[in-house]
């Protein structure tokens, strides 16, 4: 549509053309074409210029939160670190670890989509307005954090959701485009290849685990196949999960995650809950394995479960046989692996093999 209200349709380009051709010498004719040429080319500047801040928002959004995923794993353990060698240090952990995680989200969606926009601002002429305020050098914030949902569906990562509604404006000179976040950005944020804090905070050695899937589970079913193999003579798959075989570390003796709507939540790790006190759901709640028994000293004579929220409420495990011979973790020294009979019949998996 130009400045008086017309609709430029396929068929009125068509009937133009024509025109022109026949009486080219005609100035008015002349000048009227170009001026929808321009109109034609400027509105797909502007439209595309509005396409790039939604895309911008998107992925800012989602490197934000792998960003701010990583710097709250960091906090726990870096703060836990700092106390054994300051017993002053006064310990700032993120006890809602979702508004930290929101928080730094923000910080990144706004420095990203700032320097972003200033960039188009420059390169097409246009004048661009997010949440109402312009794109300028002295915009520092136009998201706020009541902009941003965070929320955990699965173990192994969490979804970010930018407020729908929020009121995008491209300006230039007698043309503008004005529309607002739509409902669906939404991004998957991984949390695959993080430490986990919950294990290092809890182990005298300060253990280092990586989330990784453990990858033979089957959620149609809630079947971990930890004894499948061989025709259940053996727990390979299990002694997999426990080695953390082929993970995404590359290093062994890294214990891959399952899930497990009894164990803990990514936030509830951060902030250090138990199963009792986990703000859940259960459709993102996992666990692993802790291998070596590295609280022994404290333990003894117990012989804890080596599933890692029952280690750490000293809940007693049992032992597992294979052809006579208790099965061990991969850990050096090769400890025991101690099950507790809820979790022997989680994992559907019998005390003795043949």
């Amino acid at each position: 549509m130009d400045e008086k209200g017309y609709t430029f349709t396929p068929l009125v380009f068509l009937l133009i053309i024509p025109v022109v051709i026949v009486a080219a010498s005609y100035s008015d004719i002349s000048n009227e074409i170009n001026m929808i040429s321009q109109i034609a080319i400027g509105g797909d500047v502007t439209y595309s210029t509005a396409n790039n801040i939604i895309t911008t928002i998107e992925k800012s959004a989602k490197d934000s939160g792998r960003n701010a995923a990583y710097n709250a794993t960091r906090i726990v353990i870096d703060n836990e670190a700092k106390m054994m060698t300051d017993p002053f240090f006064n310990k700032t952990p993120p006890n809602d670890s979702r508004t930290y995680i929101k928080a730094r989200i923000v910080d990144g969606l706004n420095i990203n989509t700032i320097e972003t926009c200033k960039k188009l601002e420059a390169e097409t002429g246009r004048q661009i307005f997010i949440n109402n305020i312009p794109i300028n050098n002295f915009t520092t914030s136009i998201f706020s954090i009541n902009d941003i949902e965070i929320n955990q569906t699965d173990p192994y990562g969490f979804n970010v959701k930018v407020k729908q509604g929020i009121p995008i404006m491209v300006i230039q000179k007698d043309q503008n485009f004005t529309g607002y976040t739509p409902k669906d950005i939404v991004v998957y944020v991984s949390i695959i290849g993080l430490e986990d804090p919950y294990i290092w905070v809890n182990t005298k050695d300060r253990r280092s685990t990586i989330i990784d899937k453990y990858p033979f589970y089957t959620s149609f079913d809630s079947e971990y196949h930890f004894d499948d193999s061989f025709n259940n003579t053996g727990l390979f798959k299990m002694w997999d999960c426990l080695n953390g075989t082929n993970n995404t570390s590359g290093i062994a003796l890294r214990p891959n995650y399952f899930p497990d709507a009894r164990g803990l939540t990514f936030f509830d790790r951060l902030e250090n809950r138990d199963n009792n006190t986990s703000l859940g759901p259960n459709s993102a709640k996992m666990s692993t394995f802790v291998l070596g028994n590295p609280l022994s000293e404290l333990y003894f004579p117990t012989t804890a479960s080596c599933v890692d929220h029952e280690y750490f409420k000293k809940i007693p495990g049992t032992s597992i046989t294979v052809n006579g011979i208790i099965f061990d973790d991969p850990w050096p020294g090769h400890t025991p692996v101690y099950i507790s009979d809820t979790y022997k019949g989680y994992f559907k998996i019998k005390s003795t093999y043949p």
